[in-house]
């Protein structure tokens, strides 16, 4: 009996204990308040965070890798300096006048540079776009209807290709570009009875934004507000109120664009748009170029592929997700119901304008490929984040997480490679005059470590360090605000520049150790100033008196049409202007021949040195 007792106590009597004490111990557990984190609390933490270490690549170096952006700073500096003592700036440049696209970067930039050094100013505007790029789709999205989680997918594709190639007004006006379709959805498909106008003059206030931001983006937003208004009229009238936001936006546009487009006035250097009648001059890709080139428009930033394999990962958590896409619940009845999927309609139109649009116009390059990063944004909102199981969202969503960090990291390892390359590049300039003349010799200008030519413009680090002045073409752009004054547009002689006497234009010449022409035809012409790394800084000496035809109208526009002006040479062709005074140096661009530059030199007008200033 009392073996029996014990083997029962043995054997139940511990476990017993202990579920009672289990039990016990859950009663107190459910007895505390929970402060549990609500999931919209959550997912917006989340995207704090990652919208704060997005930062990071950009502030990591003083030189990221973007083409453009320095000949854009540059024009800035213009701005900024123009009436300050000693500035040359005034001599060469015009500030606009009257209201005109592309003007928010280089004035918010210019303001901006009265509280911080002018680096620094740029780089808070490009960390305003850094963070309303992500939080602007997030807007977009729900203003659409499509699920938040998805906006996580815009943060791999902040430093888009757009970004490497510096295109710095562009990707500002991107974020402003997903505000005003959002806002505008909102005001022509409201979710309540009647339309909200202060809805309609929010999107008004942002087309007009996004047109002084960058026109190219307002073209886009305009075509996309417009199938929006198609897809969602109602009525005569409406749709005539639905049409009024396009209002505030047209009346500083069709002005614009009948001067330079249709009249094609020119830019104070001569350059155009080119003929409506020739779509302004258009070189086309095949499709097959373009299908081979899609992910270098996307984000291919470095030469060393390490972004493929992240670009992978991302396209499979994408596909991952529209496995479980539902289509949008119509409901019976419903008129238009192509407005139910008005989002995948504008995915769609963007993603033919990429085919049916050029590569390239007169005046810009790389138009219609501009589009690509754009229709993939739109493509994500497709995915059906809400509709799959929680096993299959939530690790695809981690997945995302860490594809985003990898990319940041990968992007301050490319971006310190980069200015490795570069090796203290700025101190090239610490010995030169201010207010001075440079000339970059164009030849073997690509980096060995990003796929964009990051090193194409770095040179105007000439003009914001001394401000002095070089080849700023942007200038010549008829939809650019600052413009050069009539006949001060400096001489590009050409990688082999001494073929031409227009080199001695410059005070200062720099040549790229590794790749550069030899300079024995010239090398008593030169004094070494500095040396970096790869790079040759030299100073031009004051020599013997050049020839007398030589020293005329060395600086003057490279306009298509010289005589209208009344400076055609004799015995040159149209053609032969046409192709030496549009010439942009690079790998592929042939030298101007000396028979064609130099009847163009002695056929133009002189032009006055300005003194300059150090600053």
């Amino acid at each position: 009996m009392l073996g029996w007792l014990d083997i029962r106590l043995l054997n139940k009597g511990p476990r017993t204990w202990l579920a009672r004490a289990g039990d016990r111990l859950r009663r107190i557990g459910d007895s505390i308040p929970r402060a549990e984190i609500p999931p919209k609390l959550g997912f917006g933490l989340l995207f704090a965070l990652l919208s704060a270490i997005s930062l990071i690549p950009l502030w990591s170096v003083r030189i990221p890798p973007m083409q453009d952006l320095w000949q854009h700073l540059a024009l800035v500096d213009v701005i900024h300096a123009y009436d300050d003592p000693g500035s040359v700036y005034a001599d060469y440049f015009l500030l606009p006048t009257a209201p005109k696209p592309n003007l928010v970067y280089y004035y918010l930039t210019h303001l901006l540079a009265y509280l911080a050094p002018l680096e620094v100013a740029n780089k808070l505007v490009l960390s305003l776009y850094v963070v309303a790029f992500p939080a602007s789709f997030l807007y977009l999205l729900a203003s659409f209807g499509r699920s938040r989680r998805l906006a996580l997918f815009a943060f791999p594709l902040v430093y888009n290709s757009m970004f490497g190639y510096g295109f710095v007004s562009f990707i500002l006006a991107l974020p402003i570009l997903f505000l005003t379709l959002g806002t505008y959805r909102r005001f022509v498909a409201p979710r309540g009875p009647g339309l909200n106008l202060a809805l309609g003059a929010a999107a008004g206030v942002l087309l007009a934004l996004v047109y002084f931001t960058h026109l190219h983006v307002f073209l886009l937003a305009a075509l996309l507000c417009f199938l929006l208004l198609v897809m969602h009229r109602d009525g005569f009238w409406g749709t005539l109120l639905r049409a009024a936001p396009f209002a505030p936006a047209l009346v500083f546009f069709v002005p614009w664009f009948v001067v330079y487009f249709v009249e094609r006035t020119p830019s104070s250097s001569g350059m155009t748009f080119g003929a409506v009648g020739k779509f302004f001059g258009p070189t086309y890709y095949k499709p097959s170029r373009i299908l081979g080139s899609f992910f270098h428009y996307v984000g291919d930033y470095f030469r060393d592929e390490s972004d493929d394999f992240l670009f992978v990962l991302l396209m499979l958590v994408a596909l991952t997700l529209l496995m479980f896409r539902r289509a949008p619940d119509v409901p019976e009845g419903a008129r238009r119901k192509v407005g139910w999927f008005d989002l995948e309609v504008l995915t769609v139109a963007v993603a033919v304008t990429v085919l049916v649009l050029p590569q390239h116009i007169e005046a810009q390059a790389i138009v219609s490929a501009r589009h690509i990063p754009i229709a993939l944004l739109f493509f994500f909102g497709w995915l059906g984040a809400d509709q799959a199981p929680r096993r299959i969202v939530f690790p695809a969503l981690t997945i995302l997480v860490v594809v985003h960090i990898l990319w940041l990291g990968n992007l301050v390892r490319g971006f310190r490679a980069f200015e490795r390359e570069l090796d203290g590049y700025p101190a090239l300039f610490e010995r030169v005059e201010g207010g001075t003349r440079l000339l970059k010799v164009n030849y073997g200008q690509e980096s060995n470590v990003v796929n964009h030519g990051a090193l194409w413009h770095t040179h105007f680090f000439f003009m914001l360090e001394k401000g002095g002045v070089s080849d700023v073409q942007f200038a010549e752009y008829p939809h650019n605000p600052v413009q050069y004054r009539r006949g001060m547009v400096p001489p590009l002689p050409g990688p082999d520049f001494y073929n031409s006497p227009a080199w001695r234009y410059f005070e200062y010449v720099m040549v790229r150790k590794s790749t550069s022409p030899a300079l024995r035809p010239v090398q008593d012409s030169l004094d070494p100033v500095a040396d970096v790394a790869d790079w040759a800084l030299y100073r031009v000496r004051p020599g013997p008196v050049p020839r007398p035809p030589d020293d005329q109208a060395v600086a003057k526009g490279r306009r298509k049409e010289l005589d209208v002006l009344g400076v055609q040479p004799p015995g040159v062709s149209r053609g032969a202007i046409h192709d030496a005074v549009h010439a942009r140096p690079g790998p592929r661009v042939p030298v101007l021949r000396r028979g064609i530059v130099e009847p163009l030199l002695r056929a133009g007008h002189g032009a006055s040195r300005p003194a300059g200033r150090d600053r």
